[in-house]
Formats: structure tokens, sequence, C-alpha cells
């Protein structure tokens, strides 16, 4: 606004004064003056007694302005009035330039805080496409900047029913919701799935109720590994302080080796992190120190697994040592004893490319009193989100079917890795984050560092209400000051303390434009929108169920979460030391063509079809052939052996004779 403007709009109820003064001015004195003179001209000749006389009539009668015609003075009023205009816009127009602001900051020095008004905020915002902020506040999709939600309100604001309800009912794209009582999958699934969407749910709440979500079968790079293995170690200190920095990396690289020896050397249906804690305890029982030992000297010396074993030896030193490694890494993997979660996490049925290429919509069932599997939701949600980033850099930058991400009670997922870049390249590749606080305090602690990064990502915040103070001193704040004038009336007294009279004087100062306090106080019908580029905005939240139509099909089509039928979620097992596992590559038995057990026992043996001859390998070069043993000549066996008994015989009676003296043969006879 120009300075002209603000001067301008500064006097413009004094325009309107100056108006009324005019038409004033043309009733009482422009139409009596032209009566007067048109009546004291006779024959041509003006008479100033006469003219002095009629003005005084024309002045004290007000009706000149009724006989302007029928006196012949309606050229004279004509001429009065061109000249009385004039002189008026002359007083105007320097009135107007003198009370032009010397700066562009005059009578708002203060702030210049305000609410939109008029559809001011249409500008920016839709009325009836896009997200839901509010009723009659939509964010296009296709506005400039971010599309990245802060969604901030405290325990019955109204996130459930005036934001995450509403926009899942928008089907704008895939959706994967943060559910922790599970309404949002009651009110809303039912209608997702009868209008063409796949329905996947993570339940840890009621793990038989949920479809499988394995992190080991979604691991792409080593990247991954890291995640898994330092959130499951580090992720699970409720107090956030975490044990002795030493056990704690020694039982990560523990667990890196693990999975890298399961993704090596273990079938699909032994990848899993029940494995692992199998593993750990195999090896932490009595005679099972060297376990893992024989296991990693089955790889290759630079195989990853490998390594990161022998460095927790190195650092372990000692048979103690090692054992207490084990031992924390033990009570990390626990988790994973319970046959439901054990269940859960063994099998995947949660295919994360399928939500980038068709309508998907997963809900994430945890509990809302203990954080004793939110590590689980740290995992989940990194592996979705940058599986997702790599899919749609692969597929042109963008994923074909763009995805919502509509967290509720963000901070129980815990620290998603890097969320705070994450968020802020999310726009290009089709992906809007909702993130959905009950107050801010709650982001600060997960986020410590990048707290402000991550609201600063977001183009838009909705306040809904808080009694958070912290909380709604933030926004007070964001809503900025504004400048009003104070009226200051004082009394003027004597020594007697009589009243003397009174003194009033005008003093500009600054004010917030709603207080800390009249937040806390804000009607729960209302909300407070803040977009980028625009000023606030106070409207009225969008409750479904006020929706008549939007209640109604949602109603028709509801369903209970703990009735989710997963089907099928596959066969698994746990690693188990005694029953290692044949890998494909070694040779199969010979099969011997027995078409029963009966076969064996037949008195007609049936031939055996000798196995197919097979190339040998050549024998390495610079080793000496050994020499065949000389092949001797069969001979009967039946005749050696009669030989032998006949020369044996005859050697005895001679030995004997030599001892006892000859043997009469005839008397022998007899």
């Amino acid at each position: 606004m120009s300075k002209m403007q603000k001067a301008f709009e500064k006097n413009k109820k004094y325009l309107i004064l100056f108006l009324v003064l005019w038409i004033v001015l043309e009733i009482v004195l422009i139409a009596p003056m032209s009566v007067a003179i048109a009546e004291s001209s006779v024959q041509g000749k003006f008479d100033l007694a006469f003219f002095i006389e009629n003005l005084g009539k024309e002045v004290s009668s007000f009706t000149a302005i009724t006989r302007i015609g029928s006196a012949g003075a309606g050229s004279v009023f004509g001429k009065g009035t061109l000249w009385l205009t004039i002189l008026c816009l002359v007083v105007t127009a320097i009135g107007i330039i003198k009370s032009k602001p010397k700066n562009n900051y005059e009578d708002i020095e203060n702030g210049s805080s305000d609410w939109c008004e008029g559809g001011e905020q249409y500008k920016i915002l839709n009325k009836n496409k896009g997200i839901i902020l509010a009723e009659d506040n939509y964010l296009p999709l296709d506005k400039l900047g971010n599309v990245n939600v802060l969604v901030v309100g405290g325990s019955g604001s109204g996130k459930s029913a005036s934001y995450s309800i509403p926009n899942a009912y928008q089907m704008l794209g895939s959706y994967v919701f943060t559910d922790p009582k599970g309404e949002l999958y009651d009110k809303t699934a039912g209608y997702l799935k009868a209008n063409g969407y796949d329905i996947k749910v993570l339940n840890l709440v009621n793990p038989e109720n949920s479809d499988g979500y394995n992190p080991l079968m979604h691991i792409q790079s080593e990247i991954d590994v890291d995640v898994i293995a330092n959130t499951i170690i580090k992720g699970q200190d409720s107090d956030g302080k975490g044990s002795d920095p030493f056990w704690d990396n020694n039982a990560e690289m523990l667990l890196k080796s693990l999975i890298y020896y399961l993704l090596e050397k273990r079938p699909k249906e032994e990848i899993n992190l029940t494995s692992c804690a199998e593993m750990v305890r195999a090896a932490a029982s009595s005679n099972g120190t060297n376990l893992l030992r024989e296991l990693m000297s089955e790889l290759p010396l630079s195989h990853p697994a490998r390594t990161n074993f022998q460095s927790v030896e190195v650092v372990a030193g000692s048979e103690k040592t090692y054992s207490s490694i084990l031992s924390t890494l033990q009570s990390k993997l626990g988790k994973f004893d319970s046959q439901e979660i054990a269940n859960v996490t063994s099998t995947n049925t949660i295919n994360f490319e399928d939500i980038a290429n068709h309508k998907t919509a997963v809900y994430v069932i945890s509990s809302d009193t203990h954080t004793a599997y939110n590590f689980l939701l740290t995992i989940f949600f990194a592996q979705m989100i940058q599986q997702l980033y790599n899919y749609a850099d692969m597929n042109g930058g963008k994923l074909k079917e763009r995805t919502y991400f509509i967290l509720d009670e963000f901070a129980n997922i815990g620290q998603i890795p890097d969320f705070d870049k994450k968020i802020s390249t999310s726009r290009s590749r089709g992906i809007s984050f909702s993130v959905i606080l009950q107050n801010l305090d709650q982001l600060e602690a997960v986020y410590e560092k990048s707290y402000e990064t991550i609201m600063g990502n977001c183009d838009t915040h909705v306040f809904l209400g808080s009694n958070s103070f912290k909380t709604v001193e933030y926004f007070s704040k964001q809503l900025g000051e504004t400048t009003i004038a104070r009226d200051t009336k004082s009394t003027n007294r004597d020594k007697n303390f009589s009243k003397q009279g009174y003194s009033t004087s005008d003093q500009i100062m600054g004010r917030a434009l709603m207080t800390p306090d009249e937040l806390r106080r804000m009607d729960n019908e209302l909300c407070i929108i803040f977009e980028k580029g625009l000023k606030p905005i106070k409207a009225n939240k969008f409750y479904y169920f006020r929706n008549q139509n939007m209640n109604r099909r949602l109603n028709q089509n509801r369903l209970d979460h703990n009735n989710f039928d997963s089907g099928v979620r596959g066969e698994w097992r746990k690693f188990n030391p005694q029953n290692p596992y044949t890998d494909a590559t070694d040779k199969p038995e010979q099969d011997l063509k027995v078409e029963s057990l009966d076969d064996l026992f037949e008195d007609d043996v049936k031939p055996i079809t000798p196995p197919t001859p097979q190339a040998q390998p050549k024998a390495v070069e610079n080793v000496k052939k050994q020499e065949e043993a000389p092949v001797l000549p069969m001979e009967d066996n039946t005749r050696e052996d009669e030989l032998f008994s006949k020369d044996l015989q005859e050697e005895l009676e001679a030995k004997f004779d030599e001892l006892f003296g000859s043997v009469d043969t005839s008397k022998k006879d007899n």
C-alpha cells in the first residue's frame, strides 16, 4: 500500500464528514445566495440593499433550494456550486498530502497483524478442493510450496474428528495413518475399501489382527541394517538416557553381524528378528560360546557379518566381556520372545511399493498407554519413507499415486532418521506429511536438534486449541502484534483533592492479536490457520459428523479393527543350530527310484538306475597325481580256503608226533 493510499485510508472518515459539510453549504449558503442575487437583479441592475434583505430571508427559510428554477437562479447556482466544489477539493488535497505518513510504518509502529477478511485467503487456499483445514478452507494440492501440515491440538480438540477422518474421506491418493485407538480404521477403512482401496493393518495392540511386517524382508542396503540395529538397541530407552555406550555399541555391532549372517546363509523362513534372538540365546547357553565363531567362520573374511563379529571379539577381549555383550543384546531382543510379536515380525504381507502404485490405506495401530513397541514403529516408518523416496527416484522422480502420511501422535513413532531432510524434499516426490501433535513439547523432546526445521518445512499450521503454555505462547507470537490507539483520561485535582477538570490524550501501543490466555480460552468450535503468505485465518472446525452426507457414508461402511483378517501370512521358523539348513548349492541325495518301502523287501531286487555321470572338476595343475595301485588278478576264494585248511591240519599233526610220538594208524582207526 502506497503512502497516498495510507493517507486516504487514514482520512476516510474525515472525507465523509467533509462531503456532508459540502451538502449543508449548498443548502444553507449557495442556494440562498443564488436566489437572492437573481431576485435583486431588477432590469439588469444589481441592488445591494435588496440582495442583503433577500439573503437574510432565504437563509432563514431554508426554502431557497426548492425555488432555484422558478427564481431563474439556475445559472448563478451552478457557478456557485462549481466554485465551492473546487475550494473543497483543494482543501481536501492539501489535508491528505499533509497527513501522508512520513514512512511506511506510521500508525503500525508496533505491528500490523490482522485477520484475513473478505475471502482474502482464497488467493492461496480453496473453498472446497484439497486437504481439509477447516470449513470453507482447503489446501490446494497444486499450490506453490509444500503441502505439509502441522496440526496441534490437545486432547479432545478434534484432531481426528475435524482433520484425520474428513481427509481420509477425500480419497486424494494412498494413505498411511497412525491410529492409536483403532478409531480411524473403524470409521474410514470400510468406506475406503468399498471405493477400491487395498487395506493393510499393522496392529501392535492385538497382533493376531495384523498383517505381517518383517523388517529384515525390507532390507535394500547396508543403511537399512544400520537403522534396524540402531533402533532396536538404542530406541528402547524410555527415559532417553540409555545405558553404557560401550555395551550398546557392541551389542549393535553384534546384531548387525547376525542379520548379515541370516541374509547370507539361512532360508527365507528363518530370516527374522526372532532368529537373531534365538542365535544369541544359543550362543549364551552352556557349551555354546563357540557357536557364533563357528557360524561366522563359514563366511569369507571380508563379509560384513564376519567383520562386525570380529570387531566385537577384538573389543571384548575376554569371554566374560563377550558374555556381557551377549546378555545386553539378549535383553534388547527380548520383545521378540512374545509369540504374537514373533508371528507379526517374522512374516511379511505389507509391500511398500504397492502404496506407490495403486490406492492403498495402511493403518498403524499402537498403544496409547505404553511405548514398549514404539521402536518397531520407528523402523517401520523409516523403511517405508526411504523406500518410497527410492521408488520415486527410480520412476521419474515422483510416485504414481500421491501418498499422504496422516501421523496422529507423531511423537510416539520415535525419531525417524533424517526426517528433517525427508520432509523438506517431499513435495517433488508426491508425498505429503501431516504431523499431528498434542503440544510442541512432544516434538522438541524427540527431535531436539531438528524440531524447528520440521516445523519450518510445514507451510501450513493448524492450531486447534491447547492448555500447554509453551504451545499457546508460540502461536501467540506467530499471530504477531497489532498497533492500537489507547485513550488516556486524567483528572486534575487541587491541593484539597477537589476535581478541577479532565484531560485526555491518545497513546499508540502494540498488542498481541491474541494473547496466550486468549488462545487457551478460544472457543472449541474454532481453529486458527497459519498459511505462508497469508494473514492468520480464524475459522470453524470441519467436524465430519456435522456433514450429513459424509457421516452417513462412513457409518454405512463401518468396520471393527479387532475383526481384521489379514489372510494367510505365510510360514516361518526360528534359527535352530541343531538343524542346520542345507544350502541349495549342496549336491542332492541320490534318487533310489523306490516307489514304496515294500519295494525294499521284495525277493526280486529292482536294479538301481545309476546316476548320470557328471563332469569332474579339473585338478589343480601344481598337485601331483597319485599313482594308481596295481590291479591284482582275481582267484577262486573257495579253492584257496580249502588248501589253507589242509596245510594247517598237516602242520598240527606233525607237531603232535614230535611231542608225543607217532601213533599207529591202525590203532588210531580202532
